[in-house]
C-alpha cells in the first residue's frame, strides 16, 4: 500500500519550475489548474445529491485512468465508506485530508506507476476536492438528523445552529454564498385562535410542505418556531438571486389554502426577511439576526412585505 506525499501540490511545484524557467511545465500546471476549477464548480451543483461521490468518483476514473476507487471518511477512528466501485483496492494509492479534528476523508484508488508529476496532480485534485467531498457529508448528515420538528419534518433550531459549526468554515473557504431568507405567517396567532390548534397545526404543515417543493435539494429547511421558517439557500449566486427565490415563495405561500370549518378557502400571507452570508457577515449567527431584523421592519411596515437586510450609515436598515 502507497500513501502519496500530500504536502507537495501543484503551486509548490510551479514555484520551483519557474525558477528553472522551465515554461512549457508552467504552462501545464496552469491548465491543470483551470481544468480543476472547472471541475469543482461543475460539482458543486450536484451537492446534496445521491449522485454526487460517483460525480467525483467518474472525474478520478476519467482524469488518472483508474478503474477502482474509493473515499472514505474517518472519525475517531471510526471509518465510513461514502463511495466505492470495488469491494476491496489491491496495491491501492490513498490520499489522506484531514477536513475538522480528529477526521479525514481518504480517497482510495487502484495503485499504478505514477510519474512523479502525475503523483502531485492527484494530491491537488485531491485537497481541492475534498473540501466538497466534506461539504457533501455534512449535508447529507443534516438531512439524516433525528433533530427535526416532529410537525413539519422539517430540521429544527437546535439542529440547525449544530450543523452550521461545520458548515460555515467549509463556505468561507470555498468562498460560497448562503442566502438567508426568513418567513413569518403574518398574524399566525389569529389562526388557532379562530380555527383551533389542530387547524393551525395542518396549516403549518401545509406552509412547511410548499416552502420543501420550492426550494434545492442543496438547500436548508428550518422550523424556526411558531409560524416562522427559515430557508438557507446554498451557494446562491447573489442577493438578486435570493430575493428572487423569496419572492417566488412568499408568492406560492401565499396562494395556497386549506378548507376551513367554516367550508371556506383560508390563506395567510407572510412577511420575509433576507440578509447574505459573508456579504453581511461571516459570523452566521449575526446573518440570521440580520434576517430578523429585516422580518421585524417587514412587520411593522404592514405585512406582507419582503425586506433585505441593509445596513446604512446611522445602523438602520433600509427597506427592499
Amino acid at each position: 500500500m502507497m500513501t502519496s506525499n500530500t504536502h507537495i501540490t501543484l503551486l509548490d511545484t510551479l514555484e520551483e519550475i519557474v525558477e528553472n524557467l522551465h515554461l512549457n511545465d508552467v504552462k501545464s500546471i496552469i491548465q491543470s489548474l483551470l481544468k480543476i476549477n472547472k471541475i469543482k464548480y461543475s460539482l458543486e451543483k450536484y451537492l446534496n445529491e445521491d449522485s454526487f461521490y460517483e460525480k467525483v468518483a467518474l472525474e478520478f476514473i476519467k482524469e488518472f485512468g483508474t478503474k477502482a476507487i474509493q473515499i472514505t471518511y474517518t472519525k475517531n477512528n471510526v471509518k465510513n465508506i461514502l463511495y466505492s466501485n470495488q469491494e476491496t483496492i489491491a496495491n491501492s494509492y490513498i490520499s489522506s485530508n484531514i477536513v475538522a479534528q480528529n477526521s479525514k476523508i481518504d480517497i482510495v484508488i487502484e495503485h499504478k506507476d505514477f510519474p512523479t508529476y502525475e503523483q502531485i496532480t492527484f494530491n491537488t485534485y485531491c485537497k481541492e476536492l475534498v473540501h466538497l467531498v466534506y461539504m457533501q457529508f455534512i449535508l447529507a448528515s443534516f438531512e439524516k438528523s433525528v433533530e427535526v420538528d416532529y410537525l413539519t419534518k422539517l430540521q429544527n433550531r437546535v439542529s440547525f445552529n449544530s450543523e452550521m459549526k461545520n458548515l460555515i468554515p467549509l463556505a468561507l473557504r470555498e468562498k460560497m454564498n448562503f442566502g438567508i431568507i426568513l418567513f413569518n405567517i403574518d398574524r399566525f396567532r389569529a389562526v388557532n385562535d379562530e380555527h383551533g390548534d389542530e387547524f393551525g397545526d395542518q396549516f403549518l404543515k401545509l406552509y412547511a410542505d410548499t416552502i420543501k417543493k420550492n426550494i434545492r435539494e442543496s438547500d436548508i429547511a428550518v422550523r424556526f418556531g411558531g409560524g416562522e421558517f427559515l430557508v438557507l439557500l446554498t451557494n446562491v449566486n447573489n442577493e438578486n438571486k435570493t430575493i428572487e427565490i423569496a419572492q417566488k415563495i412568499q408568492e406560492k405561500l401565499a396562494s395556497v389554502y386549506l378548507i376551513s370549518p367554516n367550508n371556506d378557502k383560508f390563506r395567510k400571507t407572510v412577511s420575509v426577511g433576507i440578509s447574505m452570508f459573508p456579504d453581511d457577515s461571516t459570523d452566521i449567527n449575526e446573518v440570521i439576526k440580520y434576517s430578523e431584523m429585516a422580518l421585524s421592519d417587514a412587520k411593522d411596515s404592514g405585512r406582507n412585505k419582503l425586506v433585505r437586510y441593509k445596513a446604512n450609515e446611522l445602523g438602520e436598515i433600509e427597506l427592499f
